[in-house]
Protein backbone atom coordinates (compact mmCIF):
# COMPACT_ATOMS: atom_id res chain seq x y z
CA UNK A 1 0.00 0.00 0.00
CA UNK A 2 1.45 3.45 -0.99
CA UNK A 3 2.18 6.26 1.39
CA UNK A 4 -0.76 8.21 -0.01
CA UNK A 5 -3.04 5.28 0.52
CA UNK A 6 -1.81 4.96 4.08
CA UNK A 7 -2.93 8.52 4.67
CA UNK A 8 -6.48 7.70 3.56
CA UNK A 9 -6.65 4.44 5.45
CA UNK A 10 -7.70 6.13 8.68
CA UNK A 11 -10.48 7.92 6.86
CA UNK A 12 -11.65 4.70 5.18
CA UNK A 13 -11.68 2.75 8.43
CA UNK A 14 -13.97 5.30 10.09
CA UNK A 15 -16.25 5.77 7.10
CA UNK A 16 -19.91 4.79 7.36
CA UNK A 17 -19.82 3.43 3.81
CA UNK A 18 -18.24 0.24 2.55
CA UNK A 19 -15.00 0.95 0.60
CA UNK A 20 -13.00 -1.48 -1.50
CA UNK A 21 -9.63 -0.78 -3.11
CA UNK A 22 -8.96 -2.98 -6.15
CA UNK A 23 -6.26 -3.59 -8.72
CA UNK A 24 -6.98 -3.33 -12.46
CA UNK A 25 -7.37 -7.13 -12.61
CA UNK A 26 -10.25 -6.99 -10.11
CA UNK A 27 -8.33 -8.30 -7.12
CA UNK A 28 -9.04 -6.53 -3.85
CA UNK A 29 -6.19 -5.46 -1.65
CA UNK A 30 -8.15 -3.47 0.97
CA UNK A 31 -11.64 -3.60 2.55
CA UNK A 32 -12.66 -1.23 5.31
CA UNK A 33 -14.59 -2.34 8.49
CA UNK A 34 -17.98 -1.27 7.06
CA UNK A 35 -17.38 -3.48 4.00
CA UNK A 36 -16.55 -6.38 6.30
CA UNK A 37 -19.79 -5.72 8.22
CA UNK A 38 -22.19 -5.60 5.25
CA UNK A 39 -20.58 -8.64 3.57
CA UNK A 40 -20.25 -10.58 6.84
CA UNK A 41 -16.61 -11.42 5.99
CA UNK A 42 -13.12 -10.61 7.20
CA UNK A 43 -10.90 -8.36 5.11
CA UNK A 44 -8.84 -11.38 4.13
CA UNK A 45 -11.95 -13.26 2.94
CA UNK A 46 -13.08 -10.27 0.89
CA UNK A 47 -9.62 -9.92 -0.69
CA UNK A 48 -9.58 -13.63 -1.55
CA UNK A 49 -13.03 -13.38 -3.16
CA UNK A 50 -12.02 -10.63 -5.48
CA UNK A 51 -14.28 -7.95 -6.93
CA UNK A 52 -16.18 -10.27 -9.25
CA UNK A 53 -16.62 -12.87 -6.52
CA UNK A 54 -18.82 -10.48 -4.54
CA UNK A 55 -21.24 -9.72 -7.35
CA UNK A 56 -24.51 -11.60 -8.05
CA UNK A 57 -23.92 -12.89 -11.58
CA UNK A 58 -27.72 -13.43 -12.03
CA UNK A 59 -28.50 -9.79 -11.35
CA UNK A 60 -30.66 -8.64 -14.31
CA UNK A 61 -29.04 -5.18 -14.05
CA UNK A 62 -25.60 -6.69 -14.61
CA UNK A 63 -25.45 -6.66 -18.39
CA UNK A 64 -22.01 -7.17 -20.01
CA UNK A 65 -21.46 -3.46 -20.57
CA UNK A 66 -21.99 -2.66 -16.90
CA UNK A 67 -19.67 -5.49 -15.81
CA UNK A 68 -16.92 -4.12 -18.06
CA UNK A 69 -17.42 -0.59 -16.78
CA UNK A 70 -17.24 -1.85 -13.20
CA UNK A 71 -14.02 -3.63 -13.96
CA UNK A 72 -12.59 -0.51 -15.62
CA UNK A 73 -13.92 1.80 -12.91
CA UNK A 74 -15.67 5.14 -13.35
CA UNK A 75 -19.12 3.62 -13.03
CA UNK A 76 -22.15 4.39 -10.85
CA UNK A 77 -25.25 2.24 -10.58
CA UNK A 78 -27.24 -0.38 -8.72
CA UNK A 79 -26.20 -4.02 -8.62
CA UNK A 80 -26.77 -6.95 -6.30
CA UNK A 81 -23.97 -8.23 -4.07
CA UNK A 82 -23.66 -11.51 -2.16
CA UNK A 83 -22.96 -11.86 1.54
CA UNK A 84 -20.91 -14.65 3.05
CA UNK A 85 -24.08 -16.57 3.99
CA UNK A 86 -25.33 -16.36 0.41
CA UNK A 87 -27.84 -13.57 1.03
CA UNK A 88 -28.28 -11.34 -1.98
CA UNK A 89 -28.80 -7.66 -1.21
CA UNK A 90 -29.13 -4.53 -3.36
CA UNK A 91 -26.37 -1.92 -3.38
CA UNK A 92 -25.50 1.35 -5.02
CA UNK A 93 -21.88 1.55 -6.14
CA UNK A 94 -19.52 4.30 -7.26
CA UNK A 95 -16.18 3.25 -8.75
CA UNK A 96 -13.36 5.72 -9.46
CA UNK A 97 -10.09 4.81 -11.19
CA UNK A 98 -7.01 6.74 -10.19
CA UNK A 99 -3.26 6.34 -10.51
CA UNK A 100 -0.98 5.99 -7.58
CA UNK A 101 2.34 7.74 -7.12
CA UNK A 102 4.03 5.06 -9.17
CA UNK A 103 1.59 5.50 -12.04
CA UNK A 104 -0.25 2.26 -11.38
CA UNK A 105 -4.07 2.27 -11.86
CA UNK A 106 -6.11 1.63 -8.77
CA UNK A 107 -9.87 1.50 -8.23
CA UNK A 108 -11.72 3.00 -5.26
CA UNK A 109 -15.21 1.47 -4.99
CA UNK A 110 -17.80 2.82 -2.56
CA UNK A 111 -20.67 0.40 -1.85
CA UNK A 112 -23.89 1.48 -0.14
CA UNK A 113 -26.36 -1.11 1.20
CA UNK A 114 -29.73 0.13 -0.09
CA UNK A 115 -31.84 -2.73 1.26
CA UNK A 116 -33.84 -0.35 3.48
CA UNK A 117 -34.37 2.11 0.66
CA UNK A 118 -35.47 -0.63 -1.69
CA UNK A 119 -37.93 -1.90 0.91
CA UNK A 120 -39.30 1.60 1.30
CA UNK A 121 -39.59 1.99 -2.46
CA UNK A 122 -41.34 -1.36 -2.67
CA UNK A 123 -43.72 -0.40 0.15
CA UNK A 124 -44.37 2.90 -1.58
CA UNK A 125 -45.14 1.14 -4.86
CA UNK A 126 -47.43 -1.31 -3.09
CA UNK A 127 -49.10 1.56 -1.26
CA UNK A 128 -49.54 3.45 -4.53
CA UNK A 129 -50.94 0.31 -6.15
CA UNK A 130 -53.37 -0.18 -3.29
CA UNK A 131 -54.38 3.43 -3.43
CA UNK A 132 -54.89 3.20 -7.19
CA UNK A 133 -56.94 0.01 -6.75
CA UNK A 134 -59.05 1.63 -4.05
CA UNK A 135 -59.34 4.81 -6.06
CA UNK A 136 -60.41 3.06 -9.26
CA UNK A 137 -62.65 0.41 -7.72
CA UNK A 138 -64.24 2.34 -4.88
CA UNK A 139 -68.01 2.63 -4.86
CA UNK A 140 -67.54 6.08 -3.36
CA UNK A 141 -66.96 9.04 -5.65
CA UNK A 142 -63.35 10.26 -5.17
CA UNK A 143 -61.88 13.43 -6.67
CA UNK A 144 -58.55 15.26 -6.56
CA UNK A 145 -58.68 18.93 -7.44
CA UNK A 146 -56.14 21.72 -7.57
CA UNK A 147 -56.48 24.51 -5.00
CA UNK A 148 -58.10 26.67 -7.72
CA UNK A 149 -60.85 24.06 -8.22
CA UNK A 150 -59.62 22.39 -11.40
CA UNK A 151 -60.31 18.67 -11.43
CA UNK A 152 -57.10 16.64 -11.66
CA UNK A 153 -58.30 13.08 -11.09
CA UNK A 154 -61.63 11.37 -10.52
CA UNK A 155 -62.68 7.75 -10.33
CA UNK A 156 -65.47 5.98 -12.21
CA UNK A 157 -67.92 6.14 -9.30
CA UNK A 158 -67.54 9.93 -9.17
CA UNK A 159 -68.11 10.30 -12.94
CA UNK A 160 -71.12 7.96 -12.99
CA UNK A 161 -72.63 9.70 -9.99
CA UNK A 162 -72.74 12.93 -11.96
CA UNK A 163 -74.07 11.26 -15.13
CA UNK A 164 -70.86 10.88 -17.15
CA UNK A 165 -69.90 7.69 -18.97
CA UNK A 166 -66.27 7.78 -17.86
CA UNK A 167 -63.79 9.84 -15.82
CA UNK A 168 -62.17 11.03 -19.08
CA UNK A 169 -65.47 12.42 -20.35
CA UNK A 170 -66.11 14.33 -17.14
CA UNK A 171 -62.56 15.72 -17.00
CA UNK A 172 -63.03 17.01 -20.54
CA UNK A 173 -66.38 18.67 -19.86
CA UNK A 174 -65.98 19.92 -16.29
CA UNK A 175 -63.29 22.57 -15.92
CA UNK A 176 -63.99 23.49 -12.28
CA UNK A 177 -65.75 21.66 -9.46
CA UNK A 178 -67.65 24.85 -8.66
CA UNK A 179 -70.08 24.17 -11.54
CA UNK A 180 -71.19 20.93 -9.85
CA UNK A 181 -72.83 22.67 -6.90
CA UNK A 182 -76.40 23.96 -7.11
CA UNK A 183 -75.30 26.96 -5.06
CA UNK A 184 -71.90 28.33 -6.27
CA UNK A 185 -71.12 29.97 -2.93
CA UNK A 186 -70.90 26.48 -1.42
CA UNK A 187 -67.52 25.96 -3.07
CA UNK A 188 -66.13 29.02 -1.26
CA UNK A 189 -67.56 27.74 2.01
CA UNK A 190 -65.89 24.36 1.53
CA UNK A 191 -62.51 25.93 0.70
CA UNK A 192 -62.67 28.19 3.75
CA UNK A 193 -63.43 25.23 6.02
CA UNK A 194 -60.58 23.20 4.53
CA UNK A 195 -58.11 26.07 4.94
CA UNK A 196 -59.15 26.79 8.51
CA UNK A 197 -59.49 23.21 9.78
CA UNK A 198 -57.43 21.27 7.27
CA UNK A 199 -60.45 19.15 6.43
CA UNK A 200 -64.19 19.23 5.80
CA UNK A 201 -66.28 17.06 8.11
CA UNK A 202 -69.10 15.18 6.29
CA UNK A 203 -71.80 17.60 5.12
CA UNK A 204 -74.76 17.36 2.77
CA UNK A 205 -74.83 19.57 -0.33
CA UNK A 206 -77.14 19.93 -3.30
CA UNK A 207 -75.37 19.23 -6.61
CA UNK A 208 -76.20 19.04 -10.35
CA UNK A 209 -75.97 16.08 -12.69
CA UNK A 210 -74.91 16.34 -16.32
CA UNK A 211 -78.59 16.28 -17.40
CA UNK A 212 -79.38 19.24 -15.12
CA UNK A 213 -81.23 17.27 -12.42
CA UNK A 214 -80.46 18.06 -8.79
CA UNK A 215 -79.59 15.60 -6.06
CA UNK A 216 -77.85 15.55 -2.68
CA UNK A 217 -74.40 14.23 -1.83
CA UNK A 218 -72.50 13.77 1.41
CA UNK A 219 -69.10 15.50 1.01
CA UNK A 220 -65.96 15.15 3.08
CA UNK A 221 -62.62 16.60 1.99
CA UNK A 222 -59.08 17.33 3.12
CA UNK A 223 -56.15 19.45 2.02
CA UNK A 224 -52.95 17.70 0.91
CA UNK A 225 -49.62 19.53 1.44
CA UNK A 226 -46.08 18.82 0.28
CA UNK A 227 -43.05 18.39 2.52
CA UNK A 228 -42.60 22.18 2.65
CA UNK A 229 -46.17 22.57 3.95
CA UNK A 230 -47.49 24.12 0.77
CA UNK A 231 -50.99 23.08 -0.47
CA UNK A 232 -50.79 20.64 -3.37
CA UNK A 233 -54.40 19.59 -3.91
CA UNK A 234 -57.74 18.92 -2.26
CA UNK A 235 -59.06 15.39 -2.06
CA UNK A 236 -62.79 14.82 -1.63
CA UNK A 237 -65.24 11.95 -1.32
CA UNK A 238 -68.81 12.31 -2.59
CA UNK A 239 -71.56 9.88 -1.57
CA UNK A 240 -74.84 9.91 -3.48
CA UNK A 241 -77.67 10.33 -0.97
CA UNK A 242 -80.50 9.79 -3.45
CA UNK A 243 -81.34 6.25 -2.32
CA UNK A 244 -80.78 7.10 1.31
CA UNK A 245 -83.11 10.07 1.06
CA UNK A 246 -85.75 7.87 -0.58
CA UNK A 247 -85.32 5.31 2.19
CA UNK A 248 -85.49 8.04 4.84
CA UNK A 249 -88.68 9.35 3.27
CA UNK A 250 -90.18 5.88 3.29
CA UNK A 251 -89.12 5.43 6.91
CA UNK A 252 -90.59 8.81 7.79
CA UNK A 253 -93.86 7.94 6.07
CA UNK A 254 -93.90 4.51 7.75
CA UNK A 255 -93.13 6.15 11.08
CA UNK A 256 -96.00 8.59 10.64
CA UNK A 257 -98.30 5.75 9.62
CA UNK A 258 -97.20 3.67 12.62
CA UNK A 259 -97.65 6.64 14.91
CA UNK A 260 -101.15 7.22 13.57
CA UNK A 261 -101.98 3.56 14.20
CA UNK A 262 -100.58 3.79 17.73
CA UNK A 263 -102.56 6.94 18.48
CA UNK A 264 -105.72 5.51 16.92
CA UNK A 265 -105.52 2.34 19.02
CA UNK A 266 -108.30 2.12 21.61
CA UNK A 267 -105.93 0.12 23.85
CA UNK A 268 -103.44 1.95 26.10
CA UNK A 269 -99.92 1.51 24.66
CA UNK A 270 -96.70 2.39 26.48
CA UNK A 271 -92.96 1.84 26.16
CA UNK A 272 -90.88 1.36 29.32
CA UNK A 273 -87.11 1.46 29.75
CA UNK A 274 -85.05 -0.90 31.88
CA UNK A 275 -85.54 1.28 34.96
CA UNK A 276 -89.32 1.10 34.71
CA UNK A 277 -89.72 4.65 33.43
CA UNK A 278 -92.31 5.42 30.74
CA UNK A 279 -90.70 6.62 27.49
CA UNK A 280 -93.78 6.93 25.25
CA UNK A 281 -97.59 6.68 25.44
CA UNK A 282 -100.64 7.04 23.18
CA UNK A 283 -103.91 8.95 23.58
CA UNK A 284 -105.66 5.92 25.10
CA UNK A 285 -103.11 5.85 27.93
CA UNK A 286 -103.75 9.53 28.66
CA UNK A 287 -107.49 8.87 28.73
CA UNK A 288 -107.42 5.81 31.00
CA UNK A 289 -105.04 7.42 33.55
CA UNK A 290 -106.31 11.01 33.38
CA UNK A 291 -102.75 12.38 32.96
CA UNK A 292 -101.27 14.02 29.85
CA UNK A 293 -98.22 12.49 28.18
CA UNK A 294 -95.93 15.24 29.46
CA UNK A 295 -96.67 14.03 33.00
CA UNK A 296 -96.60 10.34 32.05
CA UNK A 297 -93.30 10.27 30.13
CA UNK A 298 -90.41 9.96 32.54
CA UNK A 299 -92.59 8.81 35.44
CA UNK A 300 -92.63 5.34 37.00
CA UNK A 301 -94.85 2.87 35.12
CA UNK A 302 -95.98 1.25 38.38
CA UNK A 303 -97.45 4.47 39.82
CA UNK A 304 -100.67 4.14 37.80
CA UNK A 305 -101.94 0.84 39.19
CA UNK A 306 -103.80 -0.25 42.28
CA UNK A 307 -101.02 -2.80 42.90
CA UNK A 308 -97.65 -1.15 42.04
CA UNK A 309 -95.67 -4.18 43.21
CA UNK A 310 -97.56 -6.52 40.91
CA UNK A 311 -97.08 -4.09 38.00
CA UNK A 312 -93.32 -3.97 38.67
CA UNK A 313 -93.17 -7.76 38.79
CA UNK A 314 -94.96 -7.88 35.43
CA UNK A 315 -92.59 -5.68 33.45
CA UNK A 316 -89.52 -7.26 35.10
CA UNK A 317 -90.83 -10.67 34.03
CA UNK A 318 -90.67 -9.44 30.42
CA UNK A 319 -86.91 -8.88 30.74
CA UNK A 320 -86.53 -12.46 32.02
CA UNK A 321 -88.91 -14.32 29.70
CA UNK A 322 -89.02 -11.97 26.71
CA UNK A 323 -92.80 -11.50 26.84
CA UNK A 324 -95.87 -11.54 29.07
CA UNK A 325 -99.38 -12.46 27.97
CA UNK A 326 -102.72 -11.51 29.56
CA UNK A 327 -101.17 -10.19 32.76
CA UNK A 328 -104.04 -8.90 34.97
CA UNK A 329 -103.73 -5.42 36.47
CA UNK A 330 -106.04 -2.60 37.46
CA UNK A 331 -105.31 0.95 36.25
CA UNK A 332 -106.12 3.73 38.69
CA UNK A 333 -107.43 6.97 37.15
CA UNK A 334 -106.43 10.18 38.89
CA UNK A 335 -110.10 10.66 39.88
CA UNK A 336 -110.11 7.25 41.58
CA UNK A 337 -111.84 5.27 38.82
CA UNK A 338 -110.48 1.73 38.47
CA UNK A 339 -110.20 -0.07 35.13
CA UNK A 340 -109.36 -3.81 35.00
CA UNK A 341 -106.99 -4.61 32.12
CA UNK A 342 -104.96 -7.48 30.70
CA UNK A 343 -101.42 -6.49 29.72
CA UNK A 344 -99.44 -8.06 26.89
CA UNK A 345 -95.80 -6.98 26.73
CA UNK A 346 -92.66 -7.82 24.80
CA UNK A 347 -89.07 -6.59 24.52
CA UNK A 348 -88.11 -4.22 21.72
CA UNK A 349 -84.58 -3.86 20.35
CA UNK A 350 -82.61 -1.44 18.17
CA UNK A 351 -81.08 -2.26 14.78
CA UNK A 352 -77.99 -3.65 16.52
CA UNK A 353 -80.12 -6.13 18.45
CA UNK A 354 -79.63 -4.43 21.82
CA UNK A 355 -82.61 -4.39 24.21
CA UNK A 356 -84.07 -0.90 24.55
CA UNK A 357 -87.04 -1.59 26.78
CA UNK A 358 -90.54 -3.04 26.95
CA UNK A 359 -93.51 -2.37 24.70
CA UNK A 360 -96.77 -3.00 26.55
CA UNK A 361 -100.40 -2.97 25.44
CA UNK A 362 -103.34 -3.06 27.83
CA UNK A 363 -106.81 -4.34 26.96
CA UNK A 364 -109.72 -2.89 28.90
CA UNK A 365 -111.75 -5.86 30.17
CA UNK A 366 -114.40 -3.90 32.09
CA UNK A 367 -117.21 -5.17 29.85
CA UNK A 368 -115.67 -8.63 29.81
CA UNK A 369 -115.59 -8.67 33.63
CA UNK A 370 -119.26 -7.65 33.75
CA UNK A 371 -120.15 -10.44 31.32
CA UNK A 372 -118.04 -12.92 33.31
CA UNK A 373 -119.72 -11.86 36.56
CA UNK A 374 -123.15 -12.18 34.96
CA UNK A 375 -122.17 -15.54 33.48
CA UNK A 376 -120.93 -16.73 36.86
CA UNK A 377 -124.18 -15.67 38.48
CA UNK A 378 -126.08 -17.39 35.68
CA UNK A 379 -124.02 -20.56 36.12
CA UNK A 380 -124.60 -20.50 39.86
CA UNK A 381 -128.33 -20.07 39.28
CA UNK A 382 -128.29 -22.86 36.69
CA UNK A 383 -126.38 -25.11 39.07
CA UNK A 384 -128.92 -24.47 41.80
CA UNK A 385 -131.68 -25.19 39.30
CA UNK A 386 -129.97 -28.44 38.22
CA UNK A 387 -129.52 -29.47 41.82
CA UNK A 388 -133.14 -28.69 42.49
CA UNK A 389 -134.26 -30.58 39.37
CA UNK A 390 -132.10 -33.53 40.41
CA UNK A 391 -133.67 -33.53 43.84
CA UNK A 392 -137.16 -33.14 42.34
CA UNK A 393 -136.37 -35.94 39.90
CA UNK A 394 -135.20 -38.27 42.66
CA UNK A 395 -138.17 -37.28 44.84
CA UNK A 396 -140.57 -37.95 41.96
CA UNK A 397 -138.98 -41.34 41.38
CA UNK A 398 -139.30 -42.10 45.10
CA UNK A 399 -142.93 -41.00 45.05
CA UNK A 400 -143.62 -43.14 41.96
CA UNK A 401 -141.83 -46.09 43.56
CA UNK A 402 -143.84 -45.77 46.73
CA UNK A 403 -147.09 -45.42 44.78
CA UNK A 404 -146.24 -48.48 42.72
CA UNK A 405 -145.37 -50.43 45.81
CA UNK A 406 -148.23 -49.25 48.01
CA UNK A 407 -151.05 -48.94 45.47
CA UNK A 408 -150.45 -51.31 42.58
CA UNK A 409 -148.59 -53.77 44.78
CA UNK A 410 -151.47 -53.98 47.21
CA UNK A 411 -154.00 -54.30 44.38
CA UNK A 412 -152.03 -57.12 42.72
CA UNK A 413 -151.80 -58.84 46.09
CA UNK A 414 -155.54 -58.46 46.60
CA UNK A 415 -156.23 -59.88 43.12
CA UNK A 416 -153.94 -62.77 43.82
CA UNK A 417 -155.78 -63.50 47.08
CA UNK A 418 -159.13 -63.28 45.25
CA UNK A 419 -157.93 -65.82 42.70
CA UNK A 420 -156.95 -68.16 45.54
CA UNK A 421 -160.40 -67.70 47.13
CA UNK A 422 -162.17 -68.35 43.78
CA UNK A 423 -160.06 -71.44 43.26
CA UNK A 424 -161.01 -72.80 46.69
CA UNK A 425 -164.75 -72.14 46.25
CA UNK A 426 -165.57 -73.41 42.79
CA UNK A 427 -165.07 -77.05 43.68
CA UNK A 428 -163.78 -79.65 41.33
CA UNK A 429 -163.11 -78.20 37.94
CA UNK A 430 -161.62 -79.40 34.77
CA UNK A 431 -157.84 -79.43 34.47
CA UNK A 432 -157.79 -76.58 31.89
CA UNK A 433 -159.60 -74.31 34.33
CA UNK A 434 -157.19 -75.18 37.14
CA UNK A 435 -154.16 -74.61 34.86
CA UNK A 436 -155.55 -71.27 33.78
CA UNK A 437 -156.05 -70.18 37.37
CA UNK A 438 -152.50 -71.28 38.24
CA UNK A 439 -151.14 -69.40 35.20
CA UNK A 440 -152.97 -66.24 36.27
CA UNK A 441 -151.61 -66.69 39.77
CA UNK A 442 -147.98 -66.93 38.46
CA UNK A 443 -148.44 -63.91 36.17
CA UNK A 444 -149.69 -61.83 39.07
CA UNK A 445 -146.70 -62.92 41.18
CA UNK A 446 -144.36 -61.97 38.31
CA UNK A 447 -146.07 -58.59 38.04
CA UNK A 448 -145.60 -58.05 41.76
CA UNK A 449 -141.85 -58.90 41.45
CA UNK A 450 -141.60 -56.56 38.46
CA UNK A 451 -143.15 -53.79 40.47
CA UNK A 452 -140.65 -54.43 43.23
CA UNK A 453 -137.79 -54.28 40.71
CA UNK A 454 -139.06 -51.03 39.19
CA UNK A 455 -139.59 -49.56 42.64
CA UNK A 456 -136.07 -50.58 43.61
CA UNK A 457 -134.62 -48.88 40.53
CA UNK A 458 -136.66 -45.74 41.09
CA UNK A 459 -135.99 -45.67 44.80
CA UNK A 460 -133.44 -48.18 46.15
CA UNK A 461 -135.10 -48.80 49.49
CA UNK A 462 -132.10 -50.76 50.76
CA UNK A 463 -129.92 -47.67 50.24
CA UNK A 464 -132.14 -45.51 52.41
CA UNK A 465 -132.92 -48.22 54.94
CA UNK A 466 -129.50 -49.91 55.40
CA UNK A 467 -126.94 -47.59 53.77
CA UNK A 468 -124.54 -47.42 50.83
CA UNK A 469 -122.39 -50.50 51.54
CA UNK A 470 -125.28 -52.97 51.80
CA UNK A 471 -126.89 -51.41 48.74
CA UNK A 472 -123.69 -51.84 46.65
CA UNK A 473 -123.14 -55.36 47.99
CA UNK A 474 -126.74 -56.43 47.18
CA UNK A 475 -126.58 -54.88 43.70
CA UNK A 476 -123.27 -56.64 42.94
CA UNK A 477 -124.75 -60.03 43.92
CA UNK A 478 -127.69 -59.48 41.62
CA UNK A 479 -125.36 -58.21 38.81
CA UNK A 480 -123.13 -61.28 39.11
CA UNK A 481 -126.11 -63.64 38.84
CA UNK A 482 -127.57 -61.81 35.84
CA UNK A 483 -124.33 -61.17 33.86
CA UNK A 484 -122.04 -64.00 34.91
CA UNK A 485 -119.29 -61.46 35.60
CA UNK A 486 -117.37 -62.25 38.78
CA UNK A 487 -117.57 -59.31 41.21
CA UNK A 488 -115.58 -58.22 44.28
CA UNK A 489 -116.17 -55.40 46.74
CA UNK A 490 -113.47 -53.82 48.94
CA UNK A 491 -114.43 -51.40 51.72
CA UNK A 492 -113.67 -50.56 55.32
CA UNK A 493 -116.08 -52.16 57.76
CA UNK A 494 -117.07 -48.96 59.47
CA UNK A 495 -120.10 -46.74 59.62
CA UNK A 496 -120.09 -44.11 56.90
CA UNK A 497 -121.46 -40.76 57.93
CA UNK A 498 -122.62 -39.62 54.53
CA UNK A 499 -125.66 -37.56 53.74
CA UNK A 500 -128.50 -39.17 51.83
CA UNK A 501 -128.13 -37.07 48.68
CA UNK A 502 -124.38 -37.76 48.39
CA UNK A 503 -124.99 -41.48 48.99
CA UNK A 504 -127.64 -41.54 46.26
CA UNK A 505 -125.32 -39.86 43.74
CA UNK A 506 -122.56 -42.42 44.38
CA UNK A 507 -125.06 -45.27 44.08
CA UNK A 508 -126.44 -43.95 40.77
CA UNK A 509 -122.88 -43.63 39.38
CA UNK A 510 -122.22 -47.18 40.54
CA UNK A 511 -125.43 -48.43 38.82
CA UNK A 512 -124.57 -46.63 35.54
CA UNK A 513 -121.03 -48.05 35.58
CA UNK A 514 -122.37 -51.61 35.99
CA UNK A 515 -124.78 -51.02 33.11
CA UNK A 516 -121.88 -49.88 30.85
CA UNK A 517 -119.77 -52.89 31.87
CA UNK A 518 -122.60 -55.31 31.06
CA UNK A 519 -123.34 -53.69 27.67
CA UNK A 520 -119.93 -52.75 26.26
CA UNK A 521 -116.91 -54.10 28.16
CA UNK A 522 -116.87 -57.85 27.46
CA UNK A 523 -115.32 -58.18 30.93
CA UNK A 524 -115.11 -61.35 33.05
CA UNK A 525 -114.34 -59.63 36.36
CA UNK A 526 -115.36 -56.40 38.08
CA UNK A 527 -114.03 -54.90 41.29
CA UNK A 528 -115.49 -52.08 43.39
CA UNK A 529 -113.57 -50.16 46.03
CA UNK A 530 -114.99 -47.62 48.48
CA UNK A 531 -112.63 -45.42 50.50
CA UNK A 532 -113.07 -42.60 52.97
CA UNK A 533 -110.22 -40.18 53.63
CA UNK A 534 -110.31 -36.88 55.44
CA UNK A 535 -113.62 -35.30 54.41
CA UNK A 536 -113.93 -37.06 51.06
CA UNK A 537 -115.17 -40.38 49.76
CA UNK A 538 -114.03 -42.15 46.60
CA UNK A 539 -115.69 -44.89 44.60
CA UNK A 540 -113.61 -46.89 42.10
CA UNK A 541 -115.07 -49.41 39.62
CA UNK A 542 -112.64 -51.49 37.51
CA UNK A 543 -113.20 -54.15 34.87
CA UNK A 544 -110.87 -56.31 32.77
CA UNK A 545 -112.70 -55.73 29.50
CA UNK A 546 -111.69 -54.25 26.12
CA UNK A 547 -111.13 -50.73 27.54
CA UNK A 548 -113.13 -47.65 26.62
CA UNK A 549 -111.97 -45.63 23.58
CA UNK A 550 -110.81 -42.07 24.29
CA UNK A 551 -113.17 -40.73 21.61
CA UNK A 552 -116.20 -42.11 23.44
CA UNK A 553 -115.42 -40.19 26.61
CA UNK A 554 -116.69 -36.95 25.08
CA UNK A 555 -119.08 -38.41 22.53
CA UNK A 556 -122.62 -37.01 22.48
CA UNK A 557 -123.89 -40.59 22.08
CA UNK A 558 -122.29 -41.75 25.35
CA UNK A 559 -125.31 -40.91 27.50
CA UNK A 560 -124.23 -43.14 30.39
CA UNK A 561 -120.87 -41.36 30.70
CA UNK A 562 -122.60 -38.00 30.34
CA UNK A 563 -124.87 -38.96 33.25
CA UNK A 564 -121.89 -39.95 35.38
CA UNK A 565 -120.18 -36.62 34.61
CA UNK A 566 -123.28 -34.60 35.44
CA UNK A 567 -123.87 -36.39 38.75
CA UNK A 568 -120.22 -35.86 39.71
CA UNK A 569 -120.50 -32.17 38.89
CA UNK A 570 -123.67 -31.85 40.97
CA UNK A 571 -121.74 -33.25 43.94
CA UNK A 572 -118.75 -30.91 43.26
CA UNK A 573 -116.60 -33.99 42.81
CA UNK A 574 -113.74 -35.11 40.58
CA UNK A 575 -114.19 -37.80 37.93
CA UNK A 576 -111.52 -39.89 36.23
CA UNK A 577 -112.27 -42.41 33.46
CA UNK A 578 -109.32 -44.29 31.98
CA UNK A 579 -109.37 -47.07 29.44
CA UNK A 580 -106.50 -49.28 28.26
CA UNK A 581 -107.00 -51.48 25.24
CA UNK A 582 -107.58 -55.16 26.20
CA UNK A 583 -106.72 -54.32 29.83
CA UNK A 584 -109.91 -52.68 31.01
CA UNK A 585 -111.57 -49.49 32.19
CA UNK A 586 -111.34 -47.70 35.53
CA UNK A 587 -113.96 -45.22 36.72
CA UNK A 588 -113.04 -43.25 39.83
CA UNK A 589 -115.16 -40.54 41.39
CA UNK A 590 -114.20 -38.52 44.48
CA UNK A 591 -116.71 -36.23 46.17
CA UNK A 592 -116.97 -34.30 49.45
CA UNK A 593 -118.77 -36.23 52.15
CA UNK A 594 -121.27 -33.42 52.58
CA UNK A 595 -121.78 -33.29 48.80
CA UNK A 596 -121.49 -29.50 48.55
CA UNK A 597 -117.91 -28.54 49.46
CA UNK A 598 -116.36 -26.84 46.41
CA UNK A 599 -112.98 -26.01 47.85
CA UNK A 600 -111.75 -29.37 49.12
Amino acid sequence: MTENEEQYKLLFENSGEAILLTNPDGSIYYANPEACRIFGMTEEEICNKGRNGLIDINDPHLEPGLRQRIEKGKVQGEINHIKKDGTIFPTEITSIVYKDKSGNERTNTIIRDITGRKQMEMSLKESEARFRSIFDNSLLGISIAAPDGKLLQINSAYAHMYGYDSPEMMLREVTNVEVLYAHPEVRTEILNLIKSDGLLAPREYEVIRRDGSHFFVLVCACEVKNSEGMPVNNQAIHIDLTERRKAEEKIREASLYTRELIEASPDPLVTINGKGKITDVNYATESITGFNRKKLIGSDFCDYFTEPGKAREGYMRVFVKGLVKDYPLTILHKNGRKTPVLYNATLYKNSAGLIQGVFAAARDITDQKKIEDELQKSNELLEKLNNNLHDVWENEKSLIAMNLHDDLGQKFTAINMDLSWIKSRIGVQSKPVVDKLNEMHHEINDAIEGLKEISSLLRPAILFDLGLIPAIFTQLEKFEKQSGIKCSFVYKDEELKIEERCSLILYRIFQESLTNIARHSGATTTSVELKVFFNKISLTIRDNGIGIDHDKLNSAKSLGIAGIKERTRLAHGVLSIKGEKNIGTTVKVTIPLNGTDKND
